[in-house]
């Protein structure tokens, strides 16, 4: 099914919807076929996207310095002119993923033309000077350069701040913009069974991006005794919470979810909670978390592979709690693999006796062997599945968060002039991670209950993502200025 309404239409339907209201028993039939994904998108255009991420942080900073210069400071970090120039960039490009190349292309050449613009013609000698001179450090085993803080202790960095920040931004714009088929491609809708596409990402990228600034991420060692882990545990009653409010209030108001995603009651706050609860009755070290993650990954797939669990997932009858649940069930096996890895990860990032550059050289490397390994078990006949959270999934998603932070660490450590501060959309996102997540959710669920977006056209598709988007990332802006953060993992 191409863009346009979500019915069995060739290949050239009109992007036009084709009514805006429809009864609403003819609207959940729509809606029954409206997400189907049977082959995904291409691996190539979804590894582009993390592309976006840098480009659009790189945009930010040229635009604001730019903005400054000629209308001054105040005018440039207004709340307003921080949503257009550090959050609309990132809604127009996850809400069309089909125009990625389009995208990158239009991103580049702005930001080319203001870095030309911000450097004047007499600074570029400088700029290339100082270049070389860090780069003849480097090779000496030293390094001039460090990454920046957002914090006065010095213990924050900034681009892991602005990677979870942008990872939770787009993945809140994609939970709507998917609802909207004359905007959003059906090929990067949640796959079936197997297949690489955007909307495959977000729950990857969520434990991905909480992993990587965990406790064990950052070497803080805990009190390991029986009380000590059991307050922890009970300590995450809130997810627990708001598992059980989605369920009831979903089954309430006859919410329609594929059952496919996670199963019939199941839904990804569990699966949070799970993985919470094992990671740290485990509370492993970084090393032991990397060697734990591939293990716990190896295991689920040979069962995946050779003890039918794949067909299992896939096709057996919904008899039973479990089997009603198994994919979110079986799949926190691998949501728990992440988790491990990602932490060994984090670890990588928060190292104080490696040099900066070096880090950043080793991410982007996990990066090409994360995204490579995922390639190459695709080719041999292994593809990713989303729904079983497989091996390959797995892989692939760590691979890409590894890209996304590489690419913003070159960013940070080879920016030529000090760097703009940190938007505080931005800050306030990355402190409330989960609530920022629950916040999208719930108007994501309430413009689905009061209009019908399958039906809609692709300007007020537009329209309804870019109002969403102001209305659930300005009050984390106003609570970041306010020194608030709202955290429950």
């Amino acid at each position: 099914m191409t863009l346009g309404c979500p019915q069995l239409l060739p290949a050239n339907a009109s992007r036009q919807a084709c009514s805006w209201h429809t009864t609403a028993e003819h609207y959940r039939q729509l809606q029954e076929i409206a997400y189907l994904n049977q082959h995904g998108s291409t691996s190539i255009s979804t590894t582009a996207l993390m592309l976006i991420y840098p480009l659009s942080v790189c945009f930010h900073q040229l635009a604001t310095t730019a903005l400054s210069r000629h209308l001054g400071q105040r005018f440039a970090q207004s709340r307003l002119m921080e949503f257009i120039l550090a959050v609309l960039p990132m809604t127009l490009g996850f809400s069309t993923p089909h125009r990625v190349w389009t995208i990158l292309a239009n991103l580049s050449g702005v930001c080319a033309a203001l870095f030309a613009l911000s450097a004047e013609p007499l600074s570029w000698l400088p700029i290339i000077t100082r270049m070389r001179a860090m780069r003849a450090v480097r090779r000496e085993g030293e390094s001039l350069a460090s990454f920046s803080r957002i914090d006065t202790a010095g213990y924050k960095l900034r681009f892991v701040a602005e990677y979870r920040a942008v990872v939770m931004i787009t993945t809140c714009i994609a939970i709507l913009a998917v609802d909207f088929p004359s905007v959003f491609p059906r090929s990067h809708a949640k796959t079936e069974e197997y297949g690489f596409s955007l909307m495959d990402l977000g729950t990857g990228c969520v434990v991905c991006s909480s992993a990587v600034c965990s406790r064990a991420a950052r070497g803080i060692k805990q009190d390991r005794s029986t009380c000590t882990t059991f307050r922890r545990i009970v300590g995450l009653w809130p997810i627990l919470l708001l598992g059980c409010v989605r369920l009831v209030a979903l089954w309430g108001i006859d919410y329609h979810v594929p059952t496919s995603e996670y199963g019939v009651h199941w839904n990804f706050f569990f699966t949070i909670a799970v993985v919470a609860m094992t990671s740290s009755a485990a509370d492993l070290g970084p090393s032991a978390c990397a060697i734990s993650g591939l293990l716990v990954l190896s295991i689920y797939q040979l069962f995946l592979s050779s003890a039918g669990g794949a067909e299992y997932i896939l096709t057996a009858p919904r008899v039973g709690m479990f089997s009603a649940n198994r994919e979110g069930i079986l799949g926190c096996a691998g949501h728990l693999g992440i988790h491990w890895l990602s932490v060994s990860l984090g670890s990588l990032i928060s190292s104080s006796t490696k040099p900066p550059h070096l880090i950043t050289w080793r991410v982007l490397m996990l990066a090409f062997c994360g995204i490579g390994t995922a390639l190459l078990l695709d080719t041999i006949g292994m593809p990713p599945s989303h729904r079983m959270c497989n091996l390959t999934y797995s892989v692939f998603i760590v691979g890409i968060n590894a890209l996304v932070l590489g690419s913003l660490a070159v960013l940070d450590l080879y920016w030529p002039w000090q760097r703009q501060p940190l938007p505080s959309i931005y800050g306030g996102v990355q402190d409330s991670l989960l609530a920022t997540f629950l916040l999208a959710n719930l108007l994501t669920g309430a413009i689905n209950v009061t209009m019908q977006p399958l039906l809609m056209p692709p300007w007020a598709g537009h329209l309804v993502i870019s109002v969403y988007s102001i209305a659930w990332s300005l009050p984390f802006s106003i609570l970041r200025s306010r020194g608030i953060a709202l955290k429950f993992w």
